[in-house]
């Protein structure tokens, strides 16, 4: 049992390159630290949260599900509902696999985590790239403003990218370019053909 860590700042492509390494690992199961959000506090709007600090995640929970599934335990992993900021009451049953697929934020973070992963990809894409990506995504899926998107990038984003996730990319094994024209799948078709995770 491997465990493959998918990493990079916000609007590189992470999920989507996940997506694809689903499909050329047939025995895989994805771990979403996107799925581990705590509650957000009924005092705080939606739009005044930090999404992107790492106590903005139930690391507890995530670290025991990841080594659950690598000890070959089913978990029942948490669904977060950005809309509301809480945590749906259904959960999603995860049976382990050959494959266990870590992606987010803040996956090549901690050493005690690091030390579990057989290999890490790191996502990259130029800023301004990334910044309309997490734009559209924001609108199109969260129903929100333009506006509203970047002053979150301004002002939540962009500082905990540069602070402490940019700095993962040297415990990385493979830093993948993401750029405006960049062929994900091609990229990952090339690399098994020749590599073996």
């Amino acid at each position: 049992m491997k465990i493959i860590a998918v990493t990079g700042g916000s609007g590189c492509g992470k999920t989507f390159f996940t997506k694809l390494l689903v499909k050329r690992l047939s025995r895989s199961v994805v771990l979403p630290l996107d799925s581990y959000y705590f509650d957000i506090p009924e005092q705080i709007p939606t739009d005044k949260y930090d999404f992107d600090v790492p106590n903005a995640f139930d690391f507890k929970l995530f670290r025991l599900h990841v080594e659950s599934l690598f000890h070959g335990d089913q978990v029942q992993k948490p669904n977060f509902c950005y809309d509301s900021g809480k945590r749906l009451a259904d959960r999603t049953l995860l049976k382990p696999e050959e494959y266990i697929i870590i992606e987010g934020l803040h996956v090549l973070l901690y050493p005690d985590i690091r030390d579990k992963v057989t290999f890490s990809f790191y996502l990259e894409s130029p800023l301004d790239v990334a910044v309309s990506r997490r734009c559209l995504r924001d609108i199109n899926e969260h129903s929100v403003t333009a506006e509203h998107s970047i002053n979150q990038y301004l002002k939540f984003v962009r500082p905990v990218f540069f602070e402490l996730i940019q700095p993962t990319k040297k415990f990385a094994n493979l830093v993948v370019e993401n750029k405006l024209d960049s062929r994900l799948d091609i990229f990952i078709d090339n690399y098994l053909a020749k590599n073996t995770l």
